[in-house]
């Protein structure tokens, strides 16, 4: 059953409203907390765009510290990118939640380069994700083709390291070519590795500088 409850038919609980305060007020404090300026605008869309570069790109570079081995790219789900575009300005911790309110976490996924096809085939086929530098291909009657990698050609039987969200890498959005690959849990949020980078970034005096590169072409 559905039992609507209606905010204005109850009374402040005075004594409840007082206890939780101050936990409300170090929310609001952490959330207002200034942690990247943003000189341009970015916006989400398909199949590239300067949000999805930038976020990947992000993602990328924060995972290449965890781990030794050289990373070859990093992808995201279209759908996990919550925000539509990052307005220019300051950017707070409150606004990296809008942008990836899930507790996704990144995983470094060792991929033959036939699984690589078919994941990019299977990005085709819904207009292009996230992709992250190193990666570029063509749009063709939803397959991918082209497809390069740190500028060589996609080797079939070579194996690739990538950054893929842990909701991707169970296989889910019908990811399921990805569910017996090697797989190394960083045990980061990726919204955590954003947030990392933002204030790193911004303790350097450096801001937000959109890459508006196509690496996904039609």
């Amino acid at each position: 059953r559905n039992y609507r409850i209606e905010r204005a038919s109850f009374p402040v609980d005075v004594k409840v409203a007082a206890m939780l305060e101050p936990y409300r007020l170090k929310l609001v404090e952490t959330m207002n907390e200034v942690i990247a300026v943003n000189d341009t605008e970015l916006v989400k869309g398909k199949p590239s765009s300067t949000m999805t570069n930038w976020f990947t790109d992000v993602v990328f570079d924060e995972t290449q510290k965890l781990v030794a081995d050289s990373l070859d790219f990093a992808i995201q789900n279209y759908g996990g990118i919550r925000l539509n575009s990052l307005n220019a300005g300051n950017i707070t911790v409150g606004t990296i939640y809008e942008v990836m309110p899930f507790d996704n976490i990144a995983y470094v996924m060792e991929l033959k380069g036939s699984v690589v096809q078919e994941l990019f085939d299977r990005m085709a086929q819904s207009g292009g994700w996230p992709v992250s530098r190193n990666v570029s291909f063509d749009l063709a009657y939803g397959k991918a083709k082209n497809i390069k990698i740190k500028g060589q050609p996609l080797d079939e039987n070579k194996i690739y390291q990538a950054v893929i969200p842990d909701y991707i890498a169970i296989g889910g959005d019908n990811m399921d070519m990805l569910k017996n690959c090697k797989t190394y849990n960083t045990q980061m949020f990726i919204r955590d590795l954003l947030i990392n980078n933002l204030r790193e970034q911004h303790a350097r005096g450096l801001h937000i500088h959109p890459d508006n590169t196509a690496r996904i072409t039609e």
